[in-house]
């Protein structure tokens, strides 16, 4: 059995810098367009940070190697939940 991968972001890590959404863009439309992202930043109530999230049935996490986690200079997304952060689970396929 594959083992699961998911897509988990640490909300007070994230600075709102939208590298996430650029490198998303160009992974899935091959233009750096916000628009064109999975991702969107909103701000998280339980964080009081903005933070990136999901579109919906969007996200296919990069074919198992998500852009938006090698990309992301605050290590604010993670394919895995560690240890004494708070990481919520934004996508998991």
């Amino acid at each position: 059995m594959e083992k699961a991968i998911k897509l988990c972001v640490n909300a007070s890590m994230c600075r709102g810098c939208g590298s996430c959404q650029l490198a998303c863009s160009f992974a899935k439309a091959k233009v750096f367009n916000p628009y064109k992202s999975a991702i969107r930043l909103d701000y998280d109530p339980e964080s009081g940070h903005t933070a990136p999230a999901i579109l919906p049935l969007s996200c296919n996490l990069c074919g198992g190697f998500p852009t938006c986690v090698n990309i992301c200079p605050y290590d604010a997304l993670s394919t895995e939940e560690k240890p004494g952060l708070n990481y919520k689970i934004l996508v998991a396929v």
